[in-house]
């Protein structure tokens, strides 16, 4: 293997788990690429569908909205996402966001940290 060969992830080699919600494609983290600074993924929230409120108490998160619409809720405050749109979630902060629109909403995900630690808040 080349040292390139490392930080490559191939469709077949990223890790997907699947949730009664939607699902979550991770492409990088230290498990995978062994980097410790950063874990990058994608989510798909089927439409109708929420993930549980959480926070991650070790890392910030970034979602970019890539496809459908989202209400993004970080704390008491909720703001309504759509494709090209970026939210930013201060480590440490509740969130969730909530798919009511008619398509499947896909974004971006990323953390500042190779091991991203996740809590449910409910």
């Amino acid at each position: 293997m080349t040292d390139i060969d490392r930080l490559v992830t191939t469709a077949d080699e990223q890790r997907r788990e699947d949730f009664d919600w939607g699902t979550l494609v991770w492409a990088d983290s230290g498990e995978l690429t062994g980097t410790d600074a950063l874990t990058v993924g994608r989510v798909t929230i089927e439409a109708g569908e929420r993930n549980p409120e959480h926070r991650h108490p070790n890392c910030d998160e970034a979602l970019y909205v890539l496809a459908g619409t989202l209400r993004h809720t970080v704390g008491d405050e909720e703001r309504r996402l759509t494709a090209g749109d970026l939210i930013h979630v201060p480590r440490g902060e509740r969130h969730r966001a909530v798919n009511d629109g008619a398509e499947d909403a896909v974004a971006v995900i990323a953390y500042d940290t190779g091991e991203r630690e996740f809590e449910p808040v409910e």
